[in-house]
């Protein structure tokens, strides 16, 4: 062993003369010396286990991490790098929270990657790896690893000057997070630079730096949100610098990302993705994995009939009775043990430690790469508790930091099905060992300052602060999930586990649909109960349309070539015969009722013209006529639909808001007075009377019913969630529509109601 590393060992060891006083009445001079021999011999075996430990660690992260995170894209690297690509081209972004037109543009870059999306990343965190995206995608993740691999010292480095462990035992700890740090770089995530924002936030508080930590916390939170709530900390702490510091620079952000991103695309994340994120609705709210309290609950109370058909009961008001109480007892209970007063530095550390594990504890969907931001509170607290001597916390705070850095415990026996959906949650049942332990270090031992913890003055403070909490998260959880459900009975084309269906068109022959499989989109054809694949060709296959005729169908294959509208002939299984070709460089089709037209997209930079073209079948013969353009990209087209007379209404984002524009095939336009809502996804009925369309309101997107001159608006849903892309039934009486009430944001499923009876 190293001269150094003797010395420290014998530093941490009592002084002969010590030991010999504290045995002198029932020992001798020789025997206090082997016990000092002994002590040093256990330090010596202790610092060899730890270095065999940190040795067999490195090892395993390089074989199991490192090499296959060089060799293959995975996951989440792509998205980022799809986004940071689509904004250096100039393209707008306000529709990279939309799933199908993000896959859309992941195939035109030729990106190696089976499904996309950037729900619910933040749009600056795209920009950490803008400077890669003039390379191949794999080899910008190689530049992002060599990024990542940098950072790791740099965090090691700081949390050593922070603490008195040494840089082996930090380096130690760091890896203990196995999981989390191995699947940050298999994956091509941001949570190591996030971690390192935050030890940099600390370091700096700790030095009296408050308002440079807050500028810190805003950069991390620039990437996830979860460090904004700091501002919650310094606030509770009176730290009002640190305070000032964490506003302006999230002030700064946000002015940032709207000078860079446009005010559309802000907005959109502000009232759609960060709701949905804050209640976990992002994503497969459903999802095992997520190892939350808010997944757990979900999976057993809440019912969804292809993500969740068997949970214990399907209890929505037990679910919003007891996500905000377990939530706000957990949070009150943390910052009553933290306390508002200002403490000595070791104390201080600790309670930024246990606030970090607050906010990952509290998180509603935590991916395991989240939990890198862990490594801080294991440094933290375990260097607090050998400086006090206590061993043993230290020793079982570190065994359960090491469980929840490990791979998740699986029970074979297990399904996750009603009250077995407990096995499947073993992360959060460290989780919270974890925070029982945090808790019982923060609060102090002596009997004067447990007597002054537990005044009536602070317990009652804590008490009206929870009840306030978990009342008002009642009220609002439950007013978010009033009605969600009622669209459970009318669903249609439901496969187990199916995340998203989507573009619904209707025909005699049954409904066409584009939905999500594991290795991207494909069409389906729902007839009588039964939804059955069309098609097993290349490329990604979006936005279906048909004509009157059983017989044909449209539709927009998106390939690493661009996107084309495919025509498809079907035979009587709904399986894909022959294929055409009917428009190149065009997306989004839509076909007359009587299948001689044919509509479609053109996208420039990301902003859409709509052209037209005739397909008329004449003696047997197809006659394709010349694309026309009806609208130029200034109108930046996103749906349309045919009247009976073969003129088209489309939707339009002109002017910073949707309008419905109706357009004769000369070019002759209008925009209609009615709807006066930002109006989308126009379609309508077989017999021309009427207009439905998904109007943007509060957050959330309604379907509506009006007739033509717009003097009968009928709004057919209330719910707080998203129903779009309405179509008509053949007998203008009942609507089949995508909505994601009950599931993630954009993961729509198809239901069916009646319009007229």
């Amino acid at each position: 062993m190293p001269r150094t590393q003797l010395s420290d060992v014998a530093q941490g060891l009592p002084s002969a003369d010590e030991t010999i006083a504290e045995s002198a009445d029932d020992r001798g001079p020789k025997t206090a010396d082997s016990v000092t021999r002994s002590r040093l011999s256990r330090r010596l075996n202790l610092a060899w286990a730890e270095h065999l430990l940190l040795l067999t660690l490195v090892a395993a992260f390089a074989v199991k991490g490192l090499v296959p995170a060089w060799r293959h894209l995975n996951s989440d690297f792509p998205n980022y790098y799809l986004v940071a690509r689509l904004y250096r081209a100039g393209y707008p972004l306000e529709r990279v929270y939309d799933w199908t037109w993000l896959q859309r543009q992941k195939d035109h870059q030729g990106i190696d990657q089976g499904l996309v999306s950037f729900i619910p990343s933040t749009l600056p965190s795209a920009l950490v790896v803008a400077p890669f995206t003039s390379l191949p995608p794999l080899q910008a993740k190689h530049r992002w690893l060599v990024v990542n691999l940098a950072l790791l010292p740099l965090i090691a480095l700081l949390l050593a000057r922070m603490t008195k462990l040494g840089w082996e035992r930090v380096a130690l700890l760091m890896l203990l997070a196995f999981i989390p740090l191995r699947n940050n770089f298999l994956f091509g995530q941001m949570h190591l630079v996030v971690l390192f924002l935050l030890t940099l936030a600390a370091w700096l508080f700790f030095r009296d730096r408050g308002l440079l930590s807050g500028f810190s916390l805003a950069m991390a939170a620039a990437l996830k949100i979860f460090p904004a709530l700091f501002l919650i900390y310094f606030a509770w702490k009176r730290q009002w610098r640190a305070v000032i510091g964490l506003a302006v620079g999230l002030i700064a952000v946000a002015l940032i990302s709207v000078y860079l991103f446009g005010m559309d695309a802000c907005l959109l994340y502000v009232h759609q993705v960060l709701p949905a994120g804050l209640r976990g609705e992002t994503l497969d709210p459903y999802n095992p994995a997520w190892n939350s309290w808010t997944a757990l609950l979900r999976r057993l109370f809440i019912a969804e009939p292809e993500l969740n058909p068997s949970p214990v009961a399907h209890l929505p008001r037990l679910y919003a009775l007891l996500q905000p109480l377990i939530h706000s007892f957990i949070f009150v209970a943390f910052m009553w043990a933290i306390g508002s007063g200002k403490r000595h530095e070791e104390a201080a550390k600790l309670e930024w430690a246990s606030f970090v594990f607050l906010l990952l504890f509290l998180s509603s969907q935590p991916g395991s790469y989240h939990f890198v931001a862990l490594i801080l509170t294991a440094v933290l607290t375990v260097d607090y508790l050998l400086a006090h001597k206590r061993t043993v916390d230290a020793g079982a705070a570190v065994a359960i930091y090491a469980l929840i850095g490990a791979p998740m415990i699986r029970f074979p026996w297990a399904v996750p099905t009603g009250w077995q959906n407990l096995f499947f949650f073993p992360r959060l049942a460290w989780m919270t060992a974890l925070g029982v332990l945090l808790l019982l270090i923060l609060i102090p031992r002596s009997q004067e300052s447990l007597q002054a913890r537990f005044n009536s003055k602070s317990v009652l403070l804590a008490a009206v602060v929870l009840i306030v909490l978990t009342v008002s998260g009642f009220v609002s959880t439950q007013r978010h999930l009033t009605g969600q459900f009622e669209n459970y009975s009318a669903r249609i084309a439901t496969t187990p586990g199916g995340l998203l269906a989507s573009n619904p068109a209707v025909s005699a022959a049954g409904i066409v649909f584009t939905t999500m499989t594991p290795t991207g989109y494909a069409m389906r054809r729902q007839q009588n109960g039964v939804a059955v694949d069309m098609t097993e060709m290349g490329g990604d296959w979006l936005h279906p349309t048909v004509a009157e005729q059983a017989d044909s169908a449209w539709a927009e294959q998106s390939t690493r070539d661009g996107s084309r509208v495919v025509r498809l002939e079907l035979d009587s299984a709904g399986h894909a015969g022959r294929v055409a070709i009917d428009a190149e460089d065009a997306q989004e089709p839509v076909v007359s009722q009587d299948g001689q037209f044919l509509a479609f997209l053109r996208p420039v930079n990301g902003r859409n013209s709509l052209w037209v073209r005739k397909i008329a079948t004449t003696g047997g013969t197809r006659e394709l006529g010349e694309a026309r353009e009806i609208a130029a990209k200034d109108y930046n087209v996103h749906e349309a639909t045919f009247l009976p007379d073969d003129r088209i209404i489309f939707s339009s984002k002109k002017s910073g808001r949707f309008a419905l524009y109706v357009t004769a095939q000369s070019g002759d336009m209008e925009e209609l007075r009615k709807p006066t809502c930002s109006a989308r996804y126009p379609a309508i009925s077989p017999d021309g009377r009427w207009i439905a369309f998904s109007c943007e309101q509060g957050g959330s997107s309604q379907i509506h019913v009006t007739d033509l001159d717009g003097n009968h608006d009928l709004q057919l849903t209330s719910t707080d969630c998203n129903s779009i892309s309405p179509m008509w039934a053949n007998d203008s009486k009942h609507l089949v529509y995508a909505t994601d009430c009950g599931r993630g944001l954009g993961l729509t499923a198809l239901a069916q109601l009646t319009v007229f009876r």
